[in-house]
């Protein structure tokens, strides 16, 4: 821990090359307390018992598992495309509530770093844009309230939900305490939202299921976006800090690493280095 606060690293990128167990160690090595994984880690253990087996090793090494990043795009034209993500998300809350997850991050969509993306407004009306998502929370919802799995809604820069208000639209919509959110102060950055205290006591401590550290420069129109090295971009942290001690945040502060540019250029592509990074820059954020 840092100054009482929990740590962790979602292991995308390079640590998804490794095997568990490596990435694992290395992290609780560097001093995290937590480890966060995706979708892709459940489609490539398939069977319970597998799962079982990964988070034995998890714990095993120290660490918890913080969330699981299912992130399915509601936002499509296609209605059959719309029902497919929406099953997938349903039968991933059941796979994680079978061995014990308890937290699994979803957007909104649409996912605007894509090429063929659909845009709100020509491809969708915002009315239609809507009326798809809430069809989608309307199975989505019952489905994490009946397994018992906290939904942690990450708002993100070019989708529907793409910052706090739209992301309360949403949130409030439903009422429900397994709804709440990832908060990732970098997308609110983006938009402008820069007052870090007010976004984190107006989520309070029920409804913060999740939170991400990562940084943020630019803003939210596609090509000015940009994700430093966690503490030298925008995000007020000293305001940050506040806001977690205002509401009593007691849950894990995991790194989302997208500083792809400092990566290549400074870090040869190593994300262990990457790690390391972070956790020095946790250590200033959270004055350990």
């Amino acid at each position: 821990m840092l100054n009482r606060y929990k740590t962790g690293f979602y292991a995308g990128g390079g640590f998804a090359a490794l095997p568990l167990a490596e990435t694992c160690r290395i992290l609780a090595g560097i001093g995290y307390d937590a480890v966060e994984l995706d979708r892709f880690w459940l489609d490539r253990r398939p069977i319970r018992k597998n799962l079982l087996e990964d988070l034995h090793i998890i714990a095993g090494s120290g660490l918890a598992l913080s969330e699981v990043i299912v992130q399915e795009d509601y936002v499509l034209p296609d209605a059959d495309a719309r029902a497919s993500a929406v099953e997938r998300t349903k039968a991933y809350i059941r796979r994680c509530a079978d061995v014990g997850i308890k937290t699994v991050n979803l957007f909104t969509g649409p996912r605007p770093w894509i090429p063929d993306r659909v845009i709100v407004g020509e491809t969708l009306s915002v009315r239609e844009a809507w009326d798809v998502v809430f069809a989608a929370f309307d199975e989505i919802v019952p489905a994490a309230e009946e397994a018992g799995v906290n939904l942690a809604l990450e708002n993100v820069w070019g989708m529907l939900a793409h910052d706090f208000f739209t992301a309360q639209y949403l949130v409030n919509r439903y009422n429900s305490p397994f709804l709440g959110v990832n908060f990732d102060p970098s997308h609110d950055q983006l938009a402008g939202n820069a007052d870090m205290e007010f976004l984190l006591c107006g989520w309070g401590r029920e409804r913060l299921k999740h939170i991400h550290m990562k940084d943020a420069a630019g803003s939210q129109q596609r090509g000015r976006v940009l994700f430093p090295p966690l503490g030298e971009g925008l995000v007020d942290w000293t305001g940050f800090r506040r806001g977690l001690d205002a509401v009593g945040y007691d849950g894990i502060l995991s790194v989302e690493y997208e500083a792809d540019a400092h990566l290549g250029r400074s870090l040869g592509g190593n994300w262990i280095r990457a790690a390391e990074e972070s956790f020095a820059a946790l250590k200033t954020i959270l004055g350990a």
